[in-house]
């Protein structure tokens, strides 16, 4: 994560910088709009010097300057025509007679179906007076009056902004200054660019000062018509691609102004940038080597420990290994006794098979068991009941478990026949129980040895030669 969030802050300070570094880029849309025209017609109202103002039908200033220059940047060439006042330009904007306002001051009254740039003129405000008031402060104007350009932003303001003052409206700059000088008023306000530019080129007003410098400016800007979003979008892209060096191209033609950014600060600016830039590509790295090494350590340690549980797992599971192979070589010997012996005992040994089925109550026997019981099929019907019969009485609880539903253990037991002409005949049986395709279900299946004979004899079963290890035990009869 951490890894994460150092390289977005790394993508964002690259992004940033290559955002301010590089000029923005014309859409699809923006790049057919000037290949459809060849023109950038503004329409301009005078204001005041060095902002907008006419001479012999020419247009000076610095919002011409700031068109000129953006023309250039669009590839377009500039045409700009004349409007008497600002109510004839905005009704020309809107039958489309010019494609722009170069210049309006950008206020919370205008007009809804304007879009403007971002304003590339922001002027300070001032208040100016003479010697005799300067140093008194702003409340030493309360009740007095103020003289302000007709038509300007501080006349519809100043009642707003600042109501303890009374407003006189003059019809150009010139005016308004001496009748402070005249002390018909008190105060001039206004932006400083204009009243510099004037104290610096004409003569007979040495006597105003700058009083205070306001927290307010006049933010000029280009505006177009709401149904020309493109238009909007391409303006404000050719505004962003004036550099520093054009700016002070546009203002260093004009006395009495302050640059909007000092000569120079472009290339203190850059150092700084820099600057920072090194020392958080330094933190940067730091960071990410001192958390590359944290993780690093980590991952070995986790890795180290993973090997080891594996080890344990392996050297168990060897060994589980090992146990099964003794355990199968064990069983597979036992199974191997026991059919040799098997196969014995049902070689030298008569034999014969039975079933017994808990839901069926008669027993299957094959002819060999009614040969041995000395009974005849058809004659004899072999059910729990009737086997006891055959049975002596001292054995029948070893018989019993045979047919016990609930016990399906291996069960090996001998036991004695009663024969139809009063003697008895020594049997050895060995069962086991079949589970059945359902649960509950299945059988019991059994084997019978005639073993009479070894009794009778004397001999021992187990011990004949030939058949191997023996785990079939006979049981004697007392």
């Amino acid at each position: 994560m951490l890894y994460r969030f150092f390289g977005l802050c790394l993508l964002g300070l690259i992004i940033s910088t290559q955002g301010m570094a590089q000029a923005p880029r014309f859409s699809p849309a923006e790049k057919a709009w000037l290949t459809e025209h060849q023109f950038l017609r503004v329409g301009v109202a005078e204001m005041t010097p060095p902002i907008l103002y006419f001479e012999r039908s020419q247009s000076k200033g610095l919002v011409p300057d700031y068109m000129r220059a953006l023309a250039d940047r669009l590839g377009l060439q500039l045409q700009i025509r004349h409007f008497p006042d600002q109510g004839t330009l905005l009704k020309a904007l809107r039958e489309g007679e010019v494609d722009l306002i170069g210049a309006l001051v950008h206020t919370d009254t205008a007009a809804p179906d304007l879009h403007y740039s971002r304003p590339y003129l922001n002027l300070p405000a001032a208040i100016f007076t003479t010697d005799r008031i300067v140093d008194k402060g702003l409340t030493a104007l309360d009740g007095l009056e103020v003289s302000v350009v007709a038509g300007s932003v501080w006349e519809e303001g100043i009642p707003h902004l600042l109501p303890s003052l009374n407003v006189m409206a003059f019809n150009d700059l010139g005016q308004a200054l001496k009748a402070v000088i005249a002390d018909r008023a008190q105060a001039y306000l206004g932006d400083t660019a204009s009243v510099n530019h004037l104290l610096a080129t004409t003569e007979g007003y040495d006597e105003l000062k700058e009083m205070m410098r306001l927290d307010m400016t006049v933010d000029v800007a280009v505006a177009t018509h709401f149904s020309e979003p493109v238009l909007q979008s391409l303006l404000q892209k050719g505004l962003d691609r004036l550099s520093t060096e054009d700016m002070h191209d546009i203002w260093y033609n004009w006395q009495g102004l302050e640059a909007p950014v000092k000569q120079g600060g472009n290339l203190v600016t850059t150092i700084v940038w820099g600057f920072i830039l090194g020392l958080w590509s330094l933190f940067l790295a730091w960071a990410v080597r001192l958390h590359g090494k944290k993780a690093l350590t980590h991952h070995r340690s986790k890795t180290r420990r993973s090997i080891k549980r594996l080890r344990r797992r392996e050297n168990l599971l060897k060994q589980k290994l090992l146990n099964l192979k003794h355990k199968t070589k064990r069983y597979r010997h036992r199974a191997k006794a026991l059919r040799q012996q098997v196969d014995f005992i049902s070689e030298v040994l008569p034999s014969c098979s039975w079933s017994w089925d808990p839901s069926d109550e008669i027993c299957q026997w094959d002819d060999e068991m009614f040969h041995m019981a000395g009974q005849e099929r058809g004659v004899f019907t072999p059910d729990p009941t009737s086997i006891l019969d055959l049975v002596h009485e001292q054995d029948r609880n070893k018989i019993a478990q045979l047919f016990d539903s609930g016990n399906k253990d291996e069960i090996r037991i001998s036991y004695r026949l009663l024969l139809a002409d009063g003697g008895e005949r020594r049997v050895l049986d060995y069962s086991h129980f079949v589970p059945g395709d359902s649960e509950g279900s299945g059988k019991r299946v059994g084997i019978c040895w005639d073993v009479d004979h070894f009794f009778s004899s004397g001999g021992d079963l187990l011990h004949i030669s030939g058949a191997g290890d023996s785990s079939i035990v006979v049981e004697t009869v007392e």
